[in-house]
C-alpha cells in the first residue's frame, strides 16, 4: 500500500511502499478494504520498535558478557594489577600498623602478595595463587562498585607531616585508575565508593 505524509504543505513518498502502489493499482479490490491499509501500517511501526527494543537488550548483554570475560581471544589472563598500601602512620611502634595487597595476573595464573603488620610486628607475608572462579568473583564485585570509572590521581603536592597518604592503584588492560586517601577522610560520606573499594580489597582471601 502507499503511504502519503504532508508536513508543512509538501508531500513525502515513503519509497518503500511504491512497489506496494504498483500492485494495488492493478488490483483495485485491495485497495477498498481500508481496515487493511491500517493493520499493515501498525504492523509495519511496531516490528521497527520490537527491533529497537531487542537491539537495546542485544548490546546489554555484550557488555555484561565484556565485563565478566578477563581473558584475551588466546585464553590468557587480560593484564590486571592491583595494589593497595594502608599504614597507620607516625605513631609509637607499638601501635603501628601496616597492610599491603597486590593482586596481579600472569599469562595463565592469579597471584595475591599478602603483608600485614600488627602492632609493630609482622604477622602475614605470603603470595599464593588464586583460583579463576575467585579472581573473577572479586574483579565483578570492584567493576559493580565502579573501581574503573574513577580517576588516576597524583599524590597530593601538600602533604601533611605525620599523616600516611595510602592509596589503590588499579590496571586493568587500558584501564587505570588511583586514588589516594587520609584514615580520617575515608570515612567521611563522601568517601562511601572508595571506602568500598578499599573494604573489597581487604575481604581478599586466598
Amino acid at each position: 500500500m502507499s503511504l502519503w505524509l504532508s508536513y508543512g504543505g509538501d508531500v513525502v513518498a515513503n519509497p518503500k511502499t511504491m512497489e506496494s502502489k504498483i500492485q494495488s493499482v492493478a488490483t483495485p479490490s485491495k485497495k477498498k478494504s481500508e481496515p487493511i491499509h491500517i493493520q499493515k501500517t501498525n504492523s509495519k511501526i511496531s516490528p521497527n520498535l520490537v527491533s529497537k527494543n531487542r537491539k537495546v537488550k542485544l548490546d546489554s548483554s555484550k557488555l555484561s558478557i565484556q565485563k565478566t570475560n578477563y581473558k584475551n581471544h588466546k585464553g590468557n589472563w587480560k593484564p590486571m594489577e592491583l595494589t593497595w598500601e594502608e599504614s597507620s602512620g607516625a605513631v609509637a611502634p607499638e601501635f603501628r600498623y601496616a597492610k599491603k595487597f597486590h593482586l596481579f595476573t600472569d599469562v595463565k595464573k592469579i597471584f595475591l602478595s599478602r603483608k600485614v603488620i600488627k602492632n609493630g610486628k609482622l604477622v602475614l607475608e605470603e603470595t599464593k595463587e588464586i583460583p579463576d572462579k575467585l579472581y573473577q568473583k572479586w574483579m565483578n564485585e570492584l567493576f559493580k562498585i565502579g573501581i574503573q570509572q574513577l580517576s588516576f590521581e597524583e599524590i597530593p603536592e601538600s602533604q601533611i607531616t605525620g599523616i600516611s597518604y595510602n592509596f589503590v592503584n588499579f590496571r586493568y588492560s587500558s584501564t587505570k585508575s588511583k586514588f589516594y586517601y587520609t584514615l580520617e577522610e575515608i570515612n567521611q560520606p563522601e568517601w562511601e565508593q572508595k571506602k568500598a573499594i578499599i573494604e573489597s580489597i581487604e575481604r581478599m582471601k586466598p
